[in-house]
């Protein structure tokens, strides 16, 4: 039998292709990964860019070349994907970045784990009425990610309280976080001592610092957060934790990385195994390479709209379906002091109480996030300066004391609620193509009820926050509005029954036995923390699987 240029070919550079790459060319493998996207510009070259950009948005300081292709940009999610109208139909309003190291370059940061019971939803809650018919419980439990839910934090480097997370909610932790916790701001500290240990429902509030993948001192080369406050859309100097790191380690264990390499489609053989994989590079070259075992890691949309396009992995017939996120809800107050935002991290603590419950037999739990952008996300510090020009008529000293009284007293609350799962929301070919003459994903998305109740449930706890704090000019937002969180998940679920889910619990696909899938596709629930953590424990978790799987067949 004729070898195959690889034994391993991984589809993506984001977090969990990286992360999968460096450990199997560790072991001596063959790896390639290809990667739509490229390492240009470079980190100083995109500060710069970032300083010089009005208005400053999470893409304007990338590459301008996402644009010209038509792949994703946070700051038009219309120009790429291919929704109903949005005047009469919800929006799945959350994108990511094609760039080598993916999304992580502009993400926040956390690394909240999921706790025990989002593993076993159906089994915890599943006899609520109301309770949606989407949701499963997980091929795997707690316990069985918990040692790679370690190996992440250490890859990664996360910085934690082991007091203040231990054993949330029986999700207990097995080693110590790598690294003490970021600081909590001047904001945090405030905000807790008014309302720890007060009641909202029945639950206690209790503010913890949030863990994050940015280191509080220096780790594996990379040095310690200085607060520059830009995290999103990236941090100026590698303090926080991008895929890039471990591009660079897997390059250097051996892997082989090609850039600008969109896939365009996998072949399977007669026996249903799948070794050839197609693509075409920017400059339009269409070239295929063969491989041992193949490994998707493109994202929850990219992900399912190339198993589409191959016809591959889809026995089911639920490739593409149960896309979730979670819905993000920003909320605004004035305190009646200086908080002093717009330093360090954007968020550095939480509020985890409500994210689980005997409630979440009827509604969806939430993580709350304390923010130290102030009021960024409403256009501060530019609006205030402008208001108070043209219709105060403020210059000089006075129109300085007056935005500093104002802005110094900005805060903003945030919410991530959980998604149901449900068939209907879901990725498909759009008749519509990209410059590269591909399909553009047509995607349909409406949270359910469920959801929907949990974002209500929400929205009156920020309120109630505000109110134990004093704030006033309060703005709660339109009840049911919400943003995107840049969560993206769901499409390729993880299962037992390979009737009703496309890969097993290694992320090994039902049909294709030599084929993988990684990342936030193959979550069957979200619960409600960030999602990276899971990522990247499930894509350690099947890089073991696959050493072992090519030890068997003699590689």
């Amino acid at each position: 039998m004729k070898e195959h240029d690889f034994d391993v070919v991984v589809v993506g550079a984001g977090v969990a292709g990286s992360m999968l790459a460096y450990r199997l060319a560790q072991t001596g493998a063959r790896v390639l990964i290809l990667e739509a996207g490229s390492r240009n510009p470079s980190r100083a070259q995109m500060v710069g860019k970032y300083a010089t950009a009005f208005p400053k948005t999470p893409h304007s300081p990338y590459v301008e070349r996402e644009s010209d292709l038509k792949a994703p940009s946070p700051d038009g999610p219309a120009d790429y994907y291919v929704q109903p109208d949005p005047a009469t139909h919800t929006q799945y309003l959350s994108t990511y970045e094609r760039r080598t190291g993916g999304s992580t370059w502009h993400w926040l940061g956390h690394t909240p784990r999921l706790l025990r019971s989002d593993f076993r939803m159906r089994k915890t809650y599943g006899k609520g009425a109301g309770f949606p018919a989407g949701f499963v419980d997980w091929p795997i439990s707690y316990d069985d990610l918990e040692p790679w839910y370690c190996e992440a934090e250490k890859e990664m480097g996360v910085a934690g309280s082991d007091e203040e997370w231990n054993d949330l909610f029986d999700s207990p932790r097995s080693k110590p976080f790598p690294m003490s916790n970021i600081w909590p701001s001047y904001s945090d500290n405030w905000i807790a001592v008014r309302i720890n240990g007060k009641l909202f429902d029945h639950i206690k509030y209790c503010v913890k610092s949030t863990p994050a993948a940015r280191n509080s001192t220096t780790y594996d080369g990379r040095p310690a957060c200085a607060g520059n406050s830009i995290c999103v859309p990236l941090c100026p100097i590698g303090a926080k934790y991008d895929a890039s790191v471990h591009v660079a380690k897997a390059k250097t264990a051996g892997a082989s990385l090609r850039e600008e390499c969109v896939v365009t489609r996998l072949e399977k053989d007669k026996d249903g195994s799948v070794h050839r994989v197609n693509f075409v590079t920017f400059g339009g070259a269409r070239e295929t390479v063969t491989s041992e075992i193949v490994v998707i890691a493109a994202h929850a949309i990219e992900t399912p709209k190339l198993l589409l396009m191959s016809g591959l992995a889809n026995s089911s017939d639920t490739v593409g379906r149960y896309l979730m996120d979670h819905l993000s809800k920003s909320t605004f107050g004035i305190a009646p002091e200086p908080l002093f935002p717009f330093r360090g991290p954007p968020s550095t603590s939480g509020i985890e109480s409500f994210r689980d419950g005997e409630f979440r037999k009827k509604q969806a739990g939430f993580r709350v996030s304390l923010n130290n952008d102030g009021w960024s996300r409403k256009g501060a510090p530019y609006t205030e300066i402008v208001e108070s020009v043209m219709q105060k008529n403020l210059i000089g000293r006075e129109l300085q004391a007056a935005v500093f009284k104002r802005v110094t007293r900005q805060i903003r609350l945030s919410c991530s609620v959980e998604v149901a799962p449900d068939p209907n929301n879901r990725v498909e070919l759009s008749t519509l193509t990209d410059a590269l003459g591909l399909p553009r994903p047509k995607i349909t998305f409406t949270p359910p009820e469920y959801s929907y109740r949990g974002l209500l449930h929400a929205n009156k706890t920020l309120g109630n926050i505000f109110k134990l704090i004093g704030a006033t000019e309060i703005d709660l937002g339109k009840p049911r509005a919400y943003d995107g969180a840049g969560h993206i998940m769901g499409t390729c679920r993880m299962g037992n029954n390979a009737k009703s889910s496309v890969v097993d619990g290694h992320c090994r696909s039902h049909d294709h036995q030599n084929l993988f899938i990684v990342g936030s596709a193959v979550f069957p629930t979200v619960g409600s923390p960030n999602p990276t953590l899971t990522i990247a424990a499930l894509a350690l978790r099947a890089a073991h699987e696959i050493k072992r799987q090519l030890g068997n067949s003699g590689r």
